[in-house]
């Protein structure tokens, strides 16, 4: 007999035999299973067991219902897998089996930090604000860091490998950091300035050139949470074979010019960042793609002053 099993929220730990093919979910009472979560509907969800397959409907609930970070249309049946996470309110359940335990804590993060609690809560939706609260602080101490380290330092390598430095540290689940620069000239790559967290690589170039390329060509970010469940279309040869699970790629651009891209992946687990986490990164891209237009400047200066003394000479 089917499981349904709660990974996240007021009755986490439990789990639920369904009984029958159609079960319904929701804050009443009257419901098959009963959540006891503020932000659940009082009748949020249908599922549906056909030929061993599932199948769920949101009832037009008032905070909806995300499967893989992503909102599903209400009164349209969605097919989902065993172990993948369902988000309905501030409640995490799966259906099968239970997600692997080791990335279940960022898996809940990067569903829940797409859904809008900002309304009336109760108890568990002051435990979300608080969590918010704690992940902004984390934020803005990136943002300092980075804005001190932009002042102290003319050297922009060194001051891109300690942002990188920093990336890595917030987002712990990441595993490889890139600011991948971008000739003025030519618009060809012309550089890049990696951190590997696990030490150095012995090929500083193993990022996917077809996400750069695409962000560079398009000017905008792109972020895939997990590459298991992204279209095979959008996946290259090369992500393959290096195995990533999770990238984001944001493009560095000031004075409406494309300076390179900021670019980060996870080699060994899936969700290793929330969608939240991607206007942090398009921030620290603003502020460093700046900081390298500036760097360009200066040392253009500086060869111009030199061609000029070795002239008068």
């Amino acid at each position: 007999m089917t499981k349904l099993y709660i990974l996240n929220g007021p009755n986490k730990g439990q789990f639920f035999e369904l009984k029958g093919d159609t079960i319904y979910i929701g804050r009443s009472p009257d419901n098959d299973i009963q959540m006891k979560d503020q932000t659940v509907s009082l009748k949020h969800l249908k599922i549906v067991t056909k030929a061993n397959k599932y199948f769920i409907e949101d009832l037009k609930s008032k905070n909806g219902t995300f499967v893989d970070g992503k909102q599903i249309n209400p009164d349209k049946e969605f097919e989902v897998k065993e172990g993948i996470p369902i988000a309905i309110g501030g409640t995490v359940i799966c259906l099968g089996k239970v997600y692997p335990e080791d990335d279940l804590d960022m898996e809940d993060l990067a569903i829940l930090d797409s859904i809008d609690f900002s309304k009336e809560l109760g108890e568990n939706g002051k435990v979300s604000a608080q969590d918010r609260i704690l992940s902004l602080q984390r934020n803005m101490e990136l943002v300092y860091k980075v804005s001190d380290v932009l002042m102290q330092s003319l050297d922009i390598n060194e001051t891109l490998e300690k942002i990188l430095n920093y990336i890595l540290d917030l987002l712990k689940r990441t595993d490889r950091g890139f600011f991948i620069l971008v000739d003025d000239e030519t618009g060809e790559i012309s550089e890049s300035i990696s951190i590997f967290k696990k030490g150095k690589d012995d090929n500083t170039d193993m990022y996917s050139r077809t996400i750069v390329d695409r962000v560079i060509r398009e000017g905008k970010a792109v972020i895939m949470s997990n590459t298991l469940m992204e279209d095979e279309a959008n996946l290259s040869e090369s992500m393959k074979l290096m195995k990533i699970k999770s990238v984001m790629c944001v493009p560095l651009i000031s004075r409406s010019k494309i300076r390179g891209v900021l670019y980060i992946d996870s080699i060994n687990k899936p969700y290793a960042f929330r969608r939240g986490d991607l206007f942090l990164l398009t921030a620290l891209g603003s502020t460093a793609a700046i900081a390298i237009e500036n760097a360009s400047l200066y040392s253009r200066e500086n060869i111009g002053d030199r061609t000029d003394n070795f002239e008068k000479d």
